[in-house]
């Protein structure tokens, strides 16, 4: 599945966009995959105030952008978790039948099956990213399935054989972004029949999980000394001085004139 194709945000104060918005964005990232509603390469949704103008602009690369008017509330960041889904999904559903008006290549009745699915399950998803089979034993399957939550996304190894599940074990909880996403967790190999490896584009980390033990191991293969520094970066840590310390050994981790850009720092 791909990742990354549609991204709510706002230019306005106490608006729908932000991290949270991370939930949202990647559950309907997948539902309009698997209802052939991925129309677009991308989907660029933007609340907007009253200084500026709606429009729904097509761009090179099959990419369409709206700016879209929607109420905003001052308390939008004290409200409870299941308002503010509500509201970020108005938004979306919104801005996609407004598109679908200028683009039939839309199917309203199917947007309006995807907005009836996530209040249904309550924006609970269990999203399946990929799938890997075991060619020596038929049947045999690996799943890296991903939790969107509002504060954090959680990843799995799901090991299924005839559809029954043997094994499921939490990898990672990572930020509520899809930004890492294929970086860390993009490719995965079956070693045997017991054996299941997890790996990204960045080649971080090997996450080895074994079938009989139903446990999980992992190996750093980043190179660098310690923790793997993108790895630990794009975790949810528990605390601010996780996160900084982290942050600092990903900029360590860097070439020197890139650390230096990014820190705006002289070499």
């Amino acid at each position: 599945m791909k990742t990354h194709l549609i991204r709510l945000g706002s230019v306005v104060p106490h608006g729908v966009g932000g991290p949270e918005a991370g939930c949202i964005d990647l559950i309907y990232t997948f539902l309009l995959q698997e209802y052939q509603q991925n129309v677009y390469s991308y989907i660029g949704i933007n609340q907007i105030g009253d200084d500026l103008n709606e429009f729904v602009m097509k761009k090179p690369g099959n990419c369409i952008y709206i700016n879209i008017r929607y109420p905003v509330y001052e308390d939008f960041e004290n409200r409870s978790v299941a308002e503010k889904n509500r509201i970020r999904l108005d938004v979306v559903h919104e801005s996609l039948l407004r598109i679908a008006n200028e683009d039939k290549k839309f199917d309203i009745n199917k947007l309006e099956i995807i907005r009836d699915r996530v209040l249904k399950q309550d924006f609970s998803f269990d999203l399946v990213y990929k799938i890997f089979l075991n060619k020596k034993r038929e049947g045999l399957l690996a799943k890296i399935i991903i939790t969107p939550l509002e504060d954090r996304f959680k990843y799995f190894v799901l090991i299924e054989e005839n559809e029954i599940t043997k094994c499921k074990n939490l990898i990672y909880i990572g930020k509520p972004s899809d930004y890492y996403i294929d970086g860390l967790f993009s490719s995965g190999k079956w070693k045997g029949i017991n054996e299941f490896v997890v790996t990204g584009k960045n080649k971080e980390m090997e996450i080895h999980a074994y079938v009989d033990k139903c446990s999980i191991e992992y190996i750093n293969t980043s190179g660098y000394k310690g923790k793997a520094p993108f790895f630990e970066l794009m975790k949810q840590h528990s605390s601010k001085d996780e996160t900084d310390n982290a942050y600092k050994d990903w900029i360590h981790s860097l070439p020197p004139g890139i650390a230096a850009i990014i820190t705006h720092e002289p070499n």
